[in-house]
């Protein structure tokens, strides 16, 4: 069945607005996708006649079977575009919202697809968000290539999480783990791999570091993604 944005927008608003509440209303709807309560009305005319919804004039609204079916699938794609712009390509979480209620209208089946396949190839990384991936994130915070880390010769034992450092120690960084948020959330304060920072206060609830002469204060799942090789 052929809709329009803005119908396949009611849909979508109606089936979110049902999943936290009991009943749905036309000022829910309204309120949901600021618009006029008259405006709503009209849409939901339009929707009933197509048998996606069920809705007595003000009363509360209901979706078909059919109408559901519908519902789910643009939500989903939704929440799949949302992932991929807000947690893989790292904008920001307002940015993402918008632009996937922008583009789930248009987006194919083959390339919804592949979005999902490769937000899943990512989230099932060993290592978190994998390194490529926070060299790109490096390069869209400073607009450059990010250091590389010199070569580690040796055991891989060598290579510790920052919270291993006691208090005076100092390490170069050599990889950022964990999930794409956390990587670029370090990367912003200034955390990148070939860097070396300093271990200012003993490890407890937070980690206290000097790295490129500014003081930071890291938690510890923060400082438990940092893996770094102790300089001497």
């Amino acid at each position: 069945m052929a809709l329009t944005e803005s119908a396949e927008d009611y849909l979508e608003a109606i089936y979110v607005i049902s999943q936290r509440s009991k009943v749905v209303r036309v000022k829910d709807v309204a309120k949901q996708l600021k618009v006029k309560m008259s405006s709503v009305v009209v849409a939901l005319k339009a929707l009933a006649q197509k048998g996606l919804i069920e809705h007595e004039y003000y009363g509360y609204i209901e979706l078909t079977e059919e109408g559901r079916k519908i519902a789910e699938e643009i939500y989903s794609r939704h929440k799949s575009l949302f992932k991929f712009l807000h947690q893989t390509l790292g904008l920001e979480e307002e940015v993402a919202a918008r632009d996937a209620c922008r583009i789930e209208h248009y987006v194919s089946p083959e390339t919804m697809n592949r979005i999902v396949k490769f937000t899943e190839f990512i989230e099932t990384c060993p290592e978190g968000a994998p390194s490529w991936l926070t060299n790109f994130y490096y390069f869209v915070q400073y607009g450059k290539r990010g250091p590389c880390p010199k070569k580690i010769k040796g055991d891989s034992e060598e290579i510790f999480p920052l919270n291993k450092l006691q208090a005076g120690q100092m390490g170069e960084v050599i990889k950022l783990i964990g999930d794409s948020s956390l990587k670029q959330r370090l990367l912003k304060s200034g955390i990148v791999p070939g860097e070396v920072l300093k271990v200012m206060a003993p490890a407890g609830e937070a980690v206290e570091i000097a790295i490129q002469d500014t003081q930071l204060s890291l938690n510890q799942e923060e400082a438990a993604n940092i893996l770094v090789k102790e300089v001497v």
